[in-house]
């Protein structure tokens, strides 16, 4: 799964609904249109999707390049991954402890600040001697992504006009998606041709082309509604909830186990090197961009619980294939090789419409906060990408590839027996209109 939109959710979901007053964004009638084509073209949202693309493909572009960032600073891919899993870590708990701290602050001056921290990271980070000035490098590209996305969404729904709110939304969160699906495997096949550095100094150029654009086009933007820490712990206060989140946080673990070591899983399996990996991460990408759309068209179908129930068997079983074909497929074989791509696919395609299925369980129930409560499926998602990290470098360290898949297993196999606990706490709670 991407890294998916909904981390940037947290504090951006509710100013949907309430950064508007009545009548804010309505379309003049009459219609002006050559000033709304003029104010189009002079539209920041392209440039805000240019900051989201540069963020999704520095969060996990090291993950295609694990072997040789753990080659070129002398420690084990284990330790490699970690740089992933303190990421994410970091933008779990900070993406709304910072929306919160930073919540009266000039919009413009927030998200040039962010991408000027992003800029700064990834040339520290390109440049970087040895590992642990390249994990101080991940810290702060971490800290200013967690400002930039939730800062992004949450002006894209400000600066649209009513009616095209929900495409400006889908626009700077296809940022994200459409590094999943091309820069995270172009970025590698960069590296792979070139020095992984290469790839971390691609992020700043891109991230420093989104600031200018800004810069000129950015209009001010007023904050909108703060959603405090106190309100995101009441929403997962109950009891049903924080078990659906515990449940998600751990698919996303058994996703990222396997993710956050792609590499040298793809490399083990099928001989192929850093370029074939690339190529690898592309069918992932692609396949996660389907996921999305079968996730959310699955929970329309037959209702949140069901789809997200049937997507996680999915991908346990997907898990396990890649573990069979650990086993007893020989390297170096084009067979090998088609197999592997057909099932990281279906890893991925399950994997990535899990989260429209979750947001969709979530939605469905009478809640106090549904909005804030969703939000929290971005840290929740975050959490498991970081453990995930963990784990996966656990299984490396100890065990082999085989160890790696058959972990992301048992992640999946306790996210579906947390998915029964909650669903029958959830039962306690009135569902609106249309759920299931």
């Amino acid at each position: 799964m991407t890294i998916p939109a909904e981390p940037a959710s947290g504090p951006v979901v509710r100013s949907r609904v309430l950064a508007a007053g009545p009548g804010e964004g309505r379309s003049n009638r009459s219609g002006d249109h050559g000033t709304d084509r003029r104010a189009r073209n002079r539209s920041p949202l392209p440039a805000l999707a240019l900051g989201a693309f540069s963020i999704g493909t520095d969060s996990l572009i090291i993950s295609g390049l694990l072997d040789r960032v753990a080659a070129d600073l002398d420690v084990s891919p284990a330790s490699a991954g970690q740089l992933i899993s303190v990421f994410a870590l970091l933008y779990a708990v900070g993406a709304p402890v910072l929306a919160t701290v930073t919540s009266r602050a000039d919009r413009r001056r927030l998200l040039l600040v962010a991408l000027a921290i992003l800029v700064l990271s990834n040339v520290l980070g390109a440049l970087a001697p040895d590992y642990r000035v390249l994990m101080a490098s991940r810290v702060l590209a971490a800290v200013g992504s967690a400002l930039y996305l939730p800062c992004a969404l949450a002006v894209a729904v400000a600066v649209a006009p009513q009616h095209r709110r929900g495409r400006a939304i889908a626009l700077v969160a296809g940022g994200l998606s459409a590094a999943t699906a091309l820069g995270v495997p172009l970025g590698t096949l960069v590296g792979a041709v070139g020095d992984w550095r290469l790839t971390l100094a691609l992020v700043a150029v891109l991230a420093a082309l989104a600031a200018a654009v800004l810069a000129l086009l950015m209009p001010q933007v007023e904050a909108p509604p703060v959603v405090t820490v106190r309100q995101r712990l009441a929403a997962a206060a109950h009891p049903g909830v924080l078990v659906a989140l515990l449940s998600y946080m751990l698919v996303m673990t058994g996703e990222f186990t396997v993710f956050v070591f792609v590499a040298p899983l793809a490399s083990q399996v099928t001989g192929v090197g850093t370029a074939g990996v690339s190529v690898f991460l592309l069918v992932w990408g692609i396949a996660a961009v389907l996921g999305s759309a079968v996730g959310g068209r699955a929970a329309d179908a037959v209702g949140g619980t069901r789809a997200y129930t049937i997507l996680v068997a999915v991908l346990c079983a997907g898990l396990c294939a890649l573990a069979l074909l650990a086993l007893v497929t020989p390297a170096d074989s084009r067979v090998t090789v088609g197999l592997f791509a057909v099932v990281l696919a279906v890893v991925s395609v399950s994997a990535w419409g899990v989260s429209p299925a979750q947001n969709h369980r979530i939605a469905s129930l009478d809640l106090p906060e549904p909005t804030v409560a969703m939000s929290l499926n971005g840290s929740f998602s975050y959490l498991g990408l970081s453990l995930g990290g963990v784990a996966g470098g656990l299984a490396m360290e100890h065990g082999s590839v085989v160890a790696l898949a058959v972990t992301g297993v048992g992640a999946e196999v306790l996210a579906l027996v947390l998915l029964a606990g909650s669903v029958v706490l959830l039962r306690r709670v009135r569902p609106v209109s249309g759920g299931r």
